[in-house]
């Protein structure tokens, strides 16, 4: 009686479809570009017009600086110019009166031309000296080159600044992008173009994005770690006020797959090394022999042995055999 007892199994169509991947970093929040800005000069800030979280605009000046020893430094230059000029006057003057009196007493005498080249060296000097001092008076104040928000500020009133010393950063927060780095597997699956979603534990919403840029090299960035990876920039394709720079957030990257043909992972059976599925035919179950390929969290691709549609049989595999009556529920 057992052996005409049909067996109850339950079965799903062999489907043509794509094996989803994704590919997760975490990264940190940046400006959609930050300007830096440097002391173009040395001096003392005076008037501190700005302060962190500020809004800026291009132009606007931002700071002044007291430059009381440039004003000495250009009174002094300028004297040292008319000191040279007048001493080139005066040892003209007096090669004149030395040729007066020679040609008086000898006619025949040829012209000479007195050598005042040290005199015009010293006045070169002092006039290109003069020019720098009254370029860096200009500078006296600093500008802002773009608008944005003040996210830096390192200057304080009363402070000394050196020439080329930061002072502020100013971020366009009208949109943001992700620094992130991917792992070498990560890297080699990655591209610039494709998807991604950022989330975050600082931030309620979800932003779409997309890589905008992925480093042509790879580098060690963590020292504890002998692993490299790989530069990866994600531009957001929207903002809102809840985005700061500098949180920490999630990039979750969908891998672009092709069409395979797929059954569930459990409807494959393994003897040994060699996979097969059942089918069946005519209420009989049918053991064949498959190649199996990409296997996702479901799903398994099957390269070889059953075509699409086809069913396979997904329960009551336990004790199923080749030959086996079946009564599909």
């Amino acid at each position: 009686m057992n052996m005409n007892r049909a067996l109850a199994v339950k079965t799903a169509e062999v489907t043509e479809g794509e094996i989803a991947e994704e590919i997760y970093t975490n990264g940190k929040l940046e400006p959609e570009a930050t300007t830096k800005l440097y002391s173009p000069v040395s001096g003392i800030v005076g008037e501190l017009r700005i302060k962190a979280g500020d809004t800026v605009t291009k132009g606007q000046v931002l700071l002044t600086l007291k430059q009381d020893g440039i004003r000495e430094q250009l009174a002094k230059e300028r004297l040292s110019l008319e000191q040279a000029e007048a001493e080139r006057l005066q040892a003209k003057k007096q090669h004149f009166e030395a040729f007066k009196k020679s040609v008086s007493e000898d006619p025949s005498l040829d012209v000479e031309e007195p050598d005042l080249t040290s005199f015009d060296l010293r006045i070169k000097s002092s006039k290109l000296t003069i020019a720098s001092l009254e370029d860096k008076l200009a500078n006296s104040a600093v500008y802002a080159t773009a608008g944005g928000v003040v996210t830096s500020l390192t200057a304080d009133a009363g402070q000394m600044i050196a020439e080329g010393s930061e002072i502020a950063q100013i971020s366009d927060l009208s949109g943001f992008k992700v620094r992130a780095n991917l792992n070498e597997l990560d890297a080699g699956k990655a591209a610039v173009g494709m998807k991604a979603v950022v989330t975050g534990e600082s931030i309620s919403g979800t932003y779409e994005g997309v890589v905008d840029y992925l480093a042509p090299t790879a580098k060690i960035v963590d020292s504890t770690s002998k692993d490299a990876t790989v530069e990866m920039v994600v531009r957001l394709s929207s903002t809102a006020a809840e985005l700061r720079p500098g949180y920490t957030v999630t990039v979750a990257m969908k891998v672009p797959d092709k069409p395979r043909l797929l059954v569930p992972i459990g409807a494959v059976q393994y003897e040994g090394e060699q996979a097969y599925v059942f089918t069946v035919e005519e209420g009989k179950a049918v053991k064949v022999p498959v190649q199996t390929g990409k296997e996702g969290d479901e799903q398994i691709e099957i390269t070889k042995g059953v075509a699409k549609g086809e069913p396979v049989v997904v329960e009551g595999l336990e004790s199923l055999k080749d030959g086996d009556k079946v009564t599909v529920r």
